[in-house]
């Protein structure tokens, strides 16, 4: 399974899982959570990062959930759920053939400025190391496959803002 633009990723989860995945939001909102604004966009626009993790790579009820963080320089600026993979799926080979459910791989990745992809945001992720994985990206679905998928809206609004506000071209998924 693909999620590249122009291919429907076909899904399914429970009512209960999409309902938790909707809902989780980090306790405390960041001074960057909802995008980018003038005080934050001040400074060296190249110190900006983009990181992702897995939340816990134990426990079934985990295995799919992730964090998307934003930071300049060594100060995190805002976070947002996400999930990766299938949690039935925790321990699939991160680094071989789509369609096997697994996560995305631990690495670096070209990140691309966020375009349509039919009534979505799709932000382009390009393997900066040997894979067999393809057509991954950055958008809106749930519960996830292989790409790395944003269950809020207006969070992947807020992380495209900030990928064209400051040229962030890069995604490091560090777990």
């Amino acid at each position: 399974m693909s999620c590249e633009p122009g291919i429907s990723a076909k899904q399914s989860a429970s009512k209960d899982e999409i309902k938790r995945s909707n809902t989780q939001k980090p306790n405390n909102l960041d001074s960057g959570q909802t995008g980018p604004n003038p005080a934050l966009l001040q400074g060296h626009r190249d110190s900006f990062s983009l990181k992702a993790r897995r939340l816990s790579s134990t426990g079934s009820n985990n295995n799919g959930q992730w964090l998307v963080e934003l930071f300049q320089g060594s100060e995190r600026l805002a976070r947002w759920p996400a999930i990766s993979g299938y949690n039935t799926k925790p321990t699939a080979d991160r680094r071989w053939s789509p369609g096997n459910g697994a996560a995305l791989p631990i690495g670096d990745y070209l990140l691309g400025q966020p375009e349509p992809w039919g009534a979505d945001i799709w932000l382009n992720l390009q393997p900066q190391f040997k894979t067999d994985r393809s057509g991954l990206g950055i958008h809106h679905c749930n519960p996830g496959s292989g790409c790395l998928c944003i269950p809020s809206r207006n969070d992947l609004e807020a992380i495209a803002a900030w990928v064209k506000a400051t040229g962030i071209d890069k995604l490091t998924v560090q777990n």
